[in-house]
C-alpha cells in the first residue's frame, strides 16, 4: 500500500525538518512554541498533510528563528503544491536551481529511475570536464560554473550511495554522436559510461539513429518509482523543470517507456556501440592515455 502523499509535500516536509533541526528543536519543543500537536508537525514534515497553508509554513519557520528569505522561499515552495497533479520548479539560476535541488530530493527517495536522454549525456553520468563543457557558453557567469560543476557532481554520489535503486538510462545514438568540448572529453566520456554499464544497478541502452522515424519519441524526462509513494515524472527544460504526477500523465508515460526500450539496442549491443564509438573518437584525437584510468577516476 502506497502512502498517500505528494511530491512536493515531502520536499517542503524535509525542508522543514531540516530547518527545525538546525534551530537545534525538537518535535515537542517545536510544539510548545507553536501551539500544534505533535502529530500534526510530524505529518507537516512527512509530506502527509493533504494541504500546507502559508500561515502554517510562515508560523513554524519564525518559530525556528528562520530569515526572511529562507521564509519566503518555502512560502513560494507551498504555493506551487498545492495541487496533486504536480508543479512548476523555478529557473536554473545562478545558484544551485530550486530545479536541481528538488530533483536530487526525488532521486534520493526512488527505488528505480529510468531516463531518456536524446539529446545530450544523461546528467548522471556525465563527467567532470563534460560538464565544464557543457556550461562554458556565455550565459552563465564565470564566477558560477564552478558552483554548478560541483552540485552536478554531487548529483551523482546517488549512482553509489543509494545502492537500493536501480537506473535504466535510454541515450539516443545523436546524443553520443553531439561533440561536447572536443576529442578528448568525449572519448573519456564514453569510456565512463561503459564502466558505469558494469555497475550491477545502472543499465544504460542506446537509441540507434538507424531507427529512423521509430526513434522519435520528443524530449528528455526521468521516471521516478518508489515503494511507497505513487510514481511521478520529471519533465527537464532550458528554464526549469516540471514534477507531474496526475496518474493518466504518468501512465502514460510509463506506456511510451515500453516503447522506446523495444526500439533501442540491448545492454550488450548498446555496450559495443559505445565501445566503438569511443573508439572512433579516440583514433580521430589520437588520444592513447589509459581510458580505464580515466572512467575510474570520475568514480
Amino acid at each position: 500500500m502506497r502512502a498517500k502523499s505528494r511530491a512536493g509535500g515531502r520536499e517542503l516536509g524535509a525542508l522543514l525538518r531540516r530547518h527545525r533541526e538546525k534551530a537545534g528543536l525538537t518535535l515537542d519543543m517545536l510544539s510548545a512554541r507553536i501551539g500544534k500537536s505533535t502529530t500534526f508537525l510530524h505529518r507537516l514534515e512527512v509530506g502527509e498533510r493533504s494541504a500546507t497553508s502559508e500561515t502554517e509554513v510562515v508560523h513554524y519557520m519564525v518559530a525556528c528563528g528562520s530569515t526572511y528569505q529562507a521564509v519566503d522561499e518555502l512560502v513560494r515552495l507551498s504555493k506551487e503544491t498545492i495541487h496533486d497533479r504536480g508543479y512548476r520548479l523555478c529557473s536554473s539560476g545562478q545558484f544551485m536551481s530550486d530545479s536541481l535541488r528538488s530533483l536530487v530530493f526525488h532521486e534520493a527517495n526512488a527505488t528505480r529511475l529510468v531516463n531518456y536522454e536524446p539529446e545530450v549525456i544523461p546528467g548522471l553520468l556525465q563527467t567532470q570536464p563534460y560538464i565544464e563543457a557543457l556550461l562554458s557558453r556565455e550565459d552563465i557567469p564565470v564566477d558560477r560554473r564552478q558552483e554548478r560543476v560541483k552540485d552536478r557532481l554531487e548529483r551523482q554520489q546517488i549512482l553509489i550511495r543509494n545502492r537500493q535503486a536501480k537506473f535504466t538510462f535510454v541515450i539516443h545514438e545523436r546524443a553520443l554522436r553531439l561533440e561536447v568540448g572536443d576529442y578528448r572529453i568525449m572519448t573519456d566520456q564514453l569510456y565512463a559510461m561503459m564502466f558505469f554499464a558494469d555497475q550491477w544497478n545502472i543499465s544504460i541502452r542506446v537509441m540507434p539513429a538507424s531507427a529512423r522515424h521509430r526513434a522519435l519519441f520528443g524530449g528528455s524526462f526521468l521516471y521516478l518509482d518508489h515503494d511507497k509513494y505513487s510514481p511521478m515524472v520529471y519533465l527537464d527544460a532550458a528554464l526549469g523543470g516540471f514534477i507531474v504526477e496526475d496518474r493518466d500523465y504518468v501512465e502514460a508515460q510509463r506506456s511510451l517507456l515500453r516503447q522506446i526500450v523495444k526500439v533501442s539496442l540491448n545492454e550488450e549491443e548498446s555496450r559495443m556501440f559505445i565501445t566503438t564509438l569511443a573508439d572512433e573518437y579516440d583514433r580521430a584525437e589520437g588520444y592513447w592515455d589509459d581510458p580505464w584510468q580515466v572512467a575510474q577516476e570520475q568514480l
